[in-house]
């Protein structure tokens, strides 16, 4: 809200109203008259004009009509109305306030003061929105100013007061409005937790929402930047008109609560129309420079500080800025969306629009978000959807009034994996599918995890997936429908955000027929020799059908603890009995039988256990066979572990290996001995042997072992008997000699 503060007459007055908010939303502004406090015989004849859609101009004032509170209001669409009050009075009068308005925080003092103009032997009536408030007796004024104290202020507190001449009219009065805030100094919000910014340049922290109001000719987060004279406004944006008229000379500004109203940056006096002393600056002269290291004082801005320094008082020294944190090499996936930080520190620190990212073809990307810090500032970086061409050479570049950094880094744009295979079936059950996934892809590495998905080629509305952190590795597709048609395709994933590529190409797999739910059930089994006959049945009424299996499944296994499978024979549906050949005899065997259905198999049989007894001697231990001479072999053995009634004898079983020539057998009658000499064998052969004891009935046979005769001339260890030896031989030669 501006007004005339130095009309030479009353057509010359005027008030207007701008609005500085940049919205779309519809504004409707208006100036009013409060006729609350001081009323007039008639209604205000002032008009009010709308140059532009954002700002209200009253003119065409008679007098008195122009003395009073006025305030300017503005509505918007969604939000609440807002009002800027302004006292007018006019001259001559015999009291002018100090200031229009003055702001204290909550609980603090408030000292309002009134300049006397005419000074007189009379006391002084305050008034508190037109109501009787206090009395200032003439003794109590100093200085031509009468002062009315206001302790511990309150938001009840906040109003208009008046100051006059005891019995005087209160048109040659004076009016100011006191602000108080809501909440204690630097302190804001519904319950004043919060703390203020520092508002720099006399700007106000709003008790509401902690915003800096500021003062006419700044602007800024923190009031912290200085408009251009003859500027003002929230952006500075609005002017006082061309210079050198134009510098807001002779012009009051009220800003919303809790700033009120001041002149404007650079002037003070009665009607703004005194410029600031040497050293002051600011809205009506309040502030004052402290430059250093060379600033001077400007009277609408503050310090003006020469090159490498900066800060309020100039107090701060430049620092060219340098990047701090950048990795050298990026690597993102293809159509991903990198966030890519650079931090700098420098003196001032880099701002948000301080920091850049460049490429080499001349693109640029600005910060989405910076974050300060006390020593550096860290700008975030977002490439929504990054494309191949988006890849190389880029550089991170920092400016701030101390200078310049740069850093370059090399971005790499992968390409995520895509199978170019379908996936094989390895093998299929009833409900299983074990599946070996692509065998080759195409893009850029490492697979990190490969997804399987799936779903039935009928009815299959979703995929359903399965994932292994490997792509070498067959995966088990479980607890699927038996006979059933699966679509099954792979999806590899790289390492990043991003990395997982397109699904490959499809297969078509089924899974096996049902498994049988019945279990056979082991009835007896018969021996014959070696052999054994094992039969079974399936319990009454199993409905096991053609349709629901195909055959059996036999498996016989070998003695605990090794339990190695031994034999598995498959047998039709109408087959209920097998045979076992070759059978060891005195060997504990376990055998079980289930149902198939194609090649699904069905719950086991209860284990059934089979021993074949011999009802002879069980074979001779740790055969052997000792070469003699030319046509004898020496044969020994220890007796059975299960002699099974009594040995009465042994008999060896001998023959040349290999000649096709009938057995030939040796008894021995002497059942204690286990050591024969078999002779009248043909010299330089090779003989197998086997040995076997026999009680009752004939027993068991051991493993043959074999051995060769020596040939002649070759007499062994001992010569036969009646062959001389070298030595006696030597002596008949000598003897011979002698005669």
């Amino acid at each position: 809200m501006i007004s005339t503060a130095e009309a030479t007459h009353i057509n010359h007055f005027y008030i207007s109203c701008i609005n500085g908010e940049r919205s779309s939303a519809r504004v409707e502004l208006n100036i009013k008259r409060d006729n609350k406090i001081l009323q007039l015989a008639r209604e205000p004849s002032f008009t009010v004009n709308k140059p532009t859609s954002k700002e209200v101009v009253a003119r065409d004032f008679r007098h008195p009509e122009n003395i009073g509170i006025f305030y300017c209001e503005t509505t918007q669409e969604r939000r609440r109305a807002l009002r800027v009050y302004k006292c007018v009075f006019v001259f001559p009068a015999n009291f002018v306030p100090h200031y229009l308005t003055l702001t204290v925080n909550k609980g603090e003092t408030a000292h309002l003061t009134m300049k006397l103009l005419s000074p007189e032997k009379r006391d002084v009536t305050w008034k508190y929105n037109g109501n009787y408030y206090y009395m200032t007796h003439w003794n109590e004024v100093v200085n031509r100013t009468a002062t009315l104290v206001v302790e511990n202020a309150t938001l009840a507190n906040q109003g208009v007061f008046s100051a006059s001449y005891f019995g005087d009219s209160p048109l040659n009065g004076a009016w100011m409005r006191l602000i108080v805030r809501d909440c204690p100094r630097m302190k804001w919000g519904p319950a004043c937790d919060r703390d203020c910014p520092v508002c720099l340049n006399a700007g106000v922290c709003h008790g509401v929402n902690g915003d800096c109001v500021c003062p006419p000719g700044f602007m800024g987060t923190r009031c912290e930047m200085a408009c251009r004279e003859g500027m003002f406004g929230r952006n500075c944006q609005e002017s006082c008109g061309p210079l050198p008229n134009g510098n807001c000379k002779g012009l009051r500004f009220c800003l919303p609560d809790p700033y009120g109203c001041s002149c404007a940056s650079g002037w003070f006096g009665r009607h703004c129309e005194k410029a600031c002393y040497n050293n002051m600056y600011g809205p009506d002269c309040r502030l004052s420079c402290k430059c250093q290291n060379g600033g001077v004082c400007n009277r609408f801005s503050g310090c003006q500080c020469l090159i490498g320094w900066r800060g309020q008082n100039c107090e701060k020294s430049d620092r060219a800025p340098q990047i701090l944190d950048l990795d050298s090499n990026l690597e993102w996936n293809l159509n991903s969306s990198p966030k890519i930080k650079c931090s700098a520190t420098g003196n001032p620190l880099p701002s948000h629009n301080s920091i850049e990212l460049r490429k080499l073809d001349s693109t640029i990307l600005k910060a989405s978000q910076t974050i300060m810090e006390a020593n550096k500032s860290t700008a975030l970086f977002e490439i929504p959807r990054l494309n191949a061409q988006q890849g190389g050479l880029w550089e991170c570049r920092v400016s701030t009034n101390g200078g310049q950094d740069s850093r370059k880094f090399n971005l790499t744009v992968k390409e995520p994996p895509v199978p170019t295979t379908a996936p094989k079936l390895l093998e299929k059950r009833s409900k299983q599918l074990v599946v070996m996934p692509a065998e080759s892809h195409r893009g850029d590495g490492p697979v990190i995890s490969t997804r399987l998905l799936y779903k039935p080629v009928e009815n299959g509305n979703s995929w359903s997936s399965i994932i292994v952190y490997s792509d070498k590795e067959p995966i088990t597709l479980m607890n699927l429908e038996p006979s059933t048609r699966y679509l099954v395709r792979v999806q590899l994933t790289r390492p990043g955000e991003g990395g997982e590529g397109s699904p490959g190409p499809e297969a078509i797999m089924e899974t096996d027929c049902p498994e049988p739910t019945v279990q056979p059930e082991i009835d007896f089994s018969t021996m014959e020799g070696r052999n054994a006959i094992v039969k079974w049945q399936l319990p009454p009424n199993s409905g096991v059908t053609p349709g629901t299996a195909t055959g059996f499944l036999v498996q016989l296994f070998a003695p605990p603890p090794d339990n190695e499978k031994l034999l598995e024979k498959e047998t039709l549906l109408s087959v209920l009995s097998t045979v076992f050949h070759n059978l060891e005899y005195h060997q504990d065997y376990t055998m079980i039988v289930r149902l198939l259905n194609c090649g699904s198999q069905g719950p086991p049989s209860k284990p059934y256990s089979l021993r074949l007894n011999s009802q002879g001697p069980s074979s001779p231990r740790n055969v052997q066979a000792l070469s003699l001479s030319t046509s004898a072999i020496q044969v020994k053995w220890q007796p059975p572990k299960d002699p099974n009634g009594g040995i009465k004898k042994y008999v060896i079983e001998y023959q040349p290996v290999g000649q096709g020539s009938p057995h030939h057998w040796v008894d021995i009658d002497d059942w204690n001995k286990t050591t024969k000499d078999v002779t009248a064998l043909n010299s330089s052969t090779l003989y197998q042997f086997r040995v076997r004891a026999i009680s009752k009935v004939p027993g068991e046979w051991s493993r043959f072992v074999q051995m060769m005769t020596q040939s002649d001339g070759d007499w062994g260890p001992c010569p036969p008997k009646g062959v001389p030896t070298r030595l006696s031989m030597l002596r008949v030669v000598r003897l011979i000699f002698y005669l």
